[in-house]
């Protein structure tokens, strides 16, 4: 089955939001992640609501498309400083028509395990309902450094206190691969997957080697992610979202070598999503 391949756009971290959508576009790329540098700088351009339409503008003049965003979290989700911090935000996803907003539920650790949790419930609440009639889903993903979220059951139980409505699951592969190589957890990725059924709505494909978050391409970690895994449950689910890589580690390069890497990062993500790979 074949997915929308997306590399998130703060591959380019060092340009500007529209150069970076221009050499991903150039790249072969239709669709992208916006991430949190290139939403920083956007966030310091003044009306959230202006600066959405006019980046939905430019991507469209690129023919590309931003379905997924992923919102700060500095700060975490335990005060009102994060309603402060992300309403605005959601404002600019909405304009710019980004459906899927990736959402960390961190922060508070001065808390006790259950007033972080009662805190998390009330903001997320708060949140799902301010997005109400937007067309944006807050997509929670999967944390390696939260013992409360790093499985689909629990983001399931988040979802369902916080009221269920306008979320989702965004899975993190390399995060769960740190949690499973760790044994922080008992569910593989194909359980994480199937568990969540309709409510994966969003992916930061990653790979690692189990030992540190080094947010890699598919197969350029030793023991790293089982890929076949991985795709085969995608499609037993009927996945709708994008393939998007969320590839940190692979950001520090001439801007030559780059673009090289996101040559073969595409020849290499269609061969994935094709019949012949798991045949």
């Amino acid at each position: 089955m074949k997915y929308p391949v997306s590399v998130w756009m703060d591959y380019f971290y060092e340009l500007p939001v529209d150069e970076a959508v221009a050499r991903l576009s150039r790249a072969g790329f239709t669709h992208g992640e916006l991430s949190i540098t290139h939403l920083a700088q956007l966030m310091e351009k003044g009306d959230p609501t202006a600066v959405g339409k006019n980046l939905r503008s430019c991507a469209d003049s690129f023919g590309y498309t931003i379905p997924q965003g992923h919102l700060s979290f500095i700060g975490g989700l335990c005060d009102d400083s994060a309603l402060e911090r992300l309403k605005p935000e959601l404002d600019m996803f909405a304009a710019a028509g980004i459906g899927k907003a990736v959402l960390h539920a961190g922060g508070g650790k001065e808390l006790t395990d259950e007033e972080r949790y009662d805190r998390w419930i009330h903001y997320i609440s708060k949140l799902s309902e301010y997005v109400d009639g937007t067309g944006v889903t807050l997509c929670i993903e999967n944390m390696f450094s939260c013992p409360q979220c790093r499985t689909a059951t629990q983001i399931k139980s988040i979802i369902n206190d916080a009221g269920g409505k306008n979320l989702a699951i965004c899975l993190d592969t390399g995060h769960l691969h740190l949690s499973i190589s760790n044994k922080l957890v008992e569910q593989t990725q194909r359980e994480f997957i199937l568990e969540s059924g309709d409510l994966l709505q969003a992916l930061h494909i990653v790979d690692n080697n189990g030992i540190g978050d080094t947010h890699q391409m598919p197969y350029s970690a030793r023991y790293g992610v089982d890929w076949k895994e991985v795709i085969a449950s995608l499609n037993d689910v009927s996945y709708k979202g994008l393939f998007n890589l969320e590839i940190i580690g692979e950001c520090k390069a001439p801007m030559v070598i780059k673009e090289a890497k996101l040559a073969f990062i595409r020849t290499a993500c269609d061969y994935m999503l094709g019949e012949e790979f798991l045949a």
